[in-house]
């Protein structure tokens, strides 16, 4: 007994029928996984002035995830920090001539891909906020702002930042001395070090880099 083929159109249906199938389930996974919450947050941050950084990420070519938040002449509250705790994936943060006395890191400090943390012109920033940073792995953390006051015992949790390559601290910092160099020579991955300003000396400089030869210091 013969068997009869389908028909070809019918046949065509059915592939036609498959494929959309297929593409309509790949349309729900990628649409499942879309970084909803990100979105939001990084929206209503682009509403109230900031600047917001986009990038496709790895495991995801089709989503683009929000990258870096950048702050220009802003009082930053802590409903802004509120939004920018919900950028999990952030890798930068830029504050150029912006109130940051209202800034609060604390789930901040969480973030596994925070690498770059800069404060620039800042009016009165919170020196305690960039301890809660230290499990967060920045290379590079640069803070410019003369309404703050630091001491030795201020620098010892840098000591905790053991990926930190580049630190830029603009401060009045006539109370940091050489002291704070122990703590500097610490920080195995450290390569640059900025402390103008302070009360460090030429032969406590000569000292470090006894010991710190790779590192290069700017206290002037």
């Amino acid at each position: 007994m013969s068997q009869t083929s389908p028909h070809p159109a019918l046949k065509w249906i059915l592939i036609v029928i498959a494929v959309v199938t297929a593409l309509g389930a790949v349309f729900v996974a990628l649409y499942a996984t879309r970084p909803v919450d990100e979105y939001r947050a990084a929206r209503e941050l682009e509403k109230r002035g900031f600047g917001i950084g986009y990038i496709y990420t790895n495991d995801n070519w089709i989503w683009q995830r929000p990258f870096n938040v950048v702050g220009e002449n802003q009082s930053i509250t802590s409903d802004d920090c509120r939004l920018i705790c919900q950028l999990p994936h952030l890798y930068a943060l830029y504050f150029t001539g912006c109130n940051t006395s209202g800034l609060n890191l604390d789930e901040i400090g969480n973030y596994e891909d925070l690498q770059i943390f800069e404060s620039s012109i800042a009016t009165r920033f919170p020196v305690c906020e960039l301890k809660k940073l230290t499990a967060c792995p920045l290379w590079l953390i640069r803070v410019d702002s003369k309404d703050v006051d630091l001491n030795d015992s201020d620098l010892e949790e840098f000591v905790k930042f053991t990926n930190l390559q580049t630190l830029i601290l603009i401060f009045n910092n006539i109370d940091v001395t050489d002291a704070c160099l122990d703590t500097f020579e610490k920080i195995p991955t450290l390569k640059k070090l900025e402390l103008p300003g302070s009360s460090i000396t030429p032969e406590g400089v000569e000292e470090f880099q006894k010991k710190r030869p790779d590192v290069t210091v700017d206290y002037e």
